[in-house]
């Protein structure tokens, strides 16, 4: 399945939540990849339902008390206009700001800087 979206400014928390250890470890056991400690987000036209992909879901956990939430991942082929793409995958945490029609992507590497991307940039996500 191909879906289109435009590339979006984030809230800054992806940094933060991809750079937790415990977040880190269970992404490169989901994915096979260490994710950059980043998201790159992409706002589709329609909300959009990971459990129809069936993703892999992941527990959260506990540090010093406080409680960070689990989520689900699929994996995905991100593409750029020029048709350059890379093995990727789409988080949905339990907890989020975002809406349904938001998606928030980790990679092995910075997105934006690999394929030249900047806000309102069209991607192309394969599924």
């Amino acid at each position: 399945m191909e879906i289109f979206g435009n590339v979006v400014s984030g809230l800054g928390e992806g940094r933060f939540f991809v750079g937790l250890t415990p977040y880190k470890n269970k992404f490169e056991e989901l994915t096979g990849f260490i994710p950059f400690e980043g998201t790159l987000n992409v706002k589709l036209k329609h909300n959009f339902n990971l459990d129809n992909f069936n993703p892999i879901e992941f527990d959260g956990f506990e540090i010093n008390g406080k409680r960070y939430f689990g989520g689900k991942v699929l994996l995905i082929k991100l593409f750029n206009k020029h048709g350059n793409f890379v093995n990727c995958a789409i988080v949905a945490p339990k907890k989020t700001d975002h809406s349904k029609k938001t998606l928030e992507i980790i990679a092995p590497i910075q997105l934006r800087k690999f394929l030249s991307l900047n806000n309102s940039n069209v991607v192309k996500i394969v599924i």
